[in-house]
């Protein structure tokens, strides 16, 4: 009996001695090249979505609003009638081709009017007593293009309600950097339209404005201002908020003055197109409100200089403090 189990352990002897060496082989061989990432369905960054192919995959959305347009591949269904069903590409004449009925003009036309359109060929020809069509678009030929700001710059054909904010949405919504104006090129090339984004509801309403195929979208970086001086956290900070940043505002974000500021002696330095220009700024009498705040604009200087005899008196104070802490020292020791 004994006999007859030995080739069972060794063999269990050798699959535990082998299969750890296997393991790790395996482990070592693989090259992290192979990793493939997830592929995506939105289109991929580019600085320049215009070089992107001219169609779009088809997103998953509401397709009431764009309007048919050369080029554009068609998905026709038509129930009960599987051979009639097919897939068809808008040709240069704004025409597509089906079975039975030849050519239909549906360029011009929201995918409702299509449909409709489409029915009333197989009613006309006596193909179908009470046709049903449905038409998809699986390519777009014609959409917005979406520049600057945004998560997924690109080109983006309009569906949802055809606004705004669902082109956004699409993009993956607007970057940290991302300011508040944003300019819309329409399709013609000459007329632009700018709306401002904003925390504010009716006024984010105000900026929900309708799309048109073959507009231009540009979503702006927001500008920064600096603060630099006897700070207590010098540093540039995002203007996130249209019109709304002063001399105050920047020094409290910079988390206010030190002890050795001259808040009499600020200044701000700006750039203008005649060169540079310095503004003097009274910190001190805005501080205790007998002076107007000063607004500032994108790219702004703050500069809070140093007071040199707020810094010849904390000196003297730092050199009071070291003898007495020496004096108690050798009071103690000595």
């Amino acid at each position: 009996m004994i006999a007859s189990f030995r080739p069972v352990s060794i063999i269990v002897v050798v699959i535990l001695i082998c299969a750890p060496d296997t393991y790790v082989h395996a482990q070592i061989s693989t090259p992290e090249s192979t990793i493939t990432p997830p592929s995506s369905t939105y289109p991929a960054s580019s600085a320049n979505p215009a070089s992107q192919p001219a169609q779009a995959a088809v997103p998953l959305g509401d397709q009431s609003h764009y309007i048919i347009s050369s080029g554009d591949v068609l998905e026709v269904t038509v129930f009960g009638a599987p051979d009639l069903s097919q897939r068809a590409i808008v040709n240069n004449s704004g025409d597509i081709y089906l079975p039975l009925i030849d050519n239909i003009h549906v360029a011009g036309m929201h995918i409702e009017d299509a449909q409709t359109a489409v029915e009333q060929a197989f009613l006309k020809r006596d193909v179908l007593k009470s046709p049903h069509v449905s038409i998809v678009v699986t390519n777009f030929s014609s959409g917005v293009i979406l520049m600057g700001e945004v998560a997924r710059p690109g080109f983006y054909p309009i569906v949802g309600s055809g606004r705004l904010f669902d082109i956004l949405a699409e993009a993956g919504g607007i970057t940290q950097t991302a300011g508040q104006a944003i300019t819309i090129t329409h399709k013609n090339g000459v007329s632009q339209q700018m709306v401002h984004l904003s925390s504010d509801a009716a006024q984010s309403f105000a900026a929900n404005v309708p799309m048109q195929q073959g507009d231009m979208v540009i979503v702006s970086k927001a500008g920064v201002i600096y603060v630099v001086g006897e700070v207590l956290a010098p540093s540039g900070f995002l203007m996130d908020e249209k019109g709304q940043y002063s001399v105050m505002k920047a020094v409290a974000m910079a988390h206010g003055l030190t002890k050795l500021a001259q808040s009499g002696k600020a200044r701000i330095v700006r750039k203008t197109p005649f060169g540079q220009q310095e503004i003097p700024v009274r910190l001190n009498k805005i501080l205790h409100s007998k002076a107007p705040d000063v607004p500032m604009q994108a790219n702004d200087i703050l500069f809070i200089p140093s007071s040199k005899s707020k810094m010849a008196a904390v000196r003297a104070a730092d050199v009071a403090v070291s003898l007495a802490s020496g004096v108690a020292y050798y009071g103690i020791y000595h």
